[in-house]
């Protein structure tokens, strides 16, 4: 059997696109693992100001969402502060000190409403306790 080779023209190339992709996916890897995601609720707080603040993040979380009017929110979960006590009650008493419990509450909720809620995540038994501000600049 005769083969018959045909000559390579100066007009034959092929571009080799495995470093690309190589590039490609590191880059992905790189941008997935130092993206941080923060999750915002959907109800409008204005929060009151503060001149030292920092972000909580990396940790299990509750969010205590107090509006100036309307129930609490519990990481988005519409509740009453008398409810508020039996919801954090499903979390087991001891991996309550593995949790933060961030407190926003708005600058024209009442101050009793604020301290009961403060009161209640105490007295169930969590240690870390952030209230949320925002910075004044």
């Amino acid at each position: 059997m005769i083969q018959i080779r045909r000559q390579a023209s100066p007009h034959d190339f092929v571009i080799d696109i495995a470093p690309l992709v190589d590039v490609l996916f590191t880059l992905l890897i790189f941008f997935s693992l130092t993206s941080s995601f923060l999750h915002e609720s959907g109800i409008k707080i204005n929060l009151p100001e503060a001149s030292a603040s920092g972000t909580v993040e990396n940790v299990r979380r509750l969010e205590v969402v107090i509006p100036a009017e309307g129930p609490l929110r519990v990481n988005d979960v519409a509740t009453d502060p008398g409810m508020l006590k039996e919801l954090l009650g499903k979390i087991d008493t001891a991996e309550r000190e593995g949790y933060v419990v961030i407190v926003k509450g708005d600058t024209a909720a009442s101050h009793g409403k604020v301290t009961t809620v403060l009161d209640t995540v105490k007295g169930m038994g969590f240690k870390n306790i952030a209230i949320a501000t925002r910075s004044k600049h």
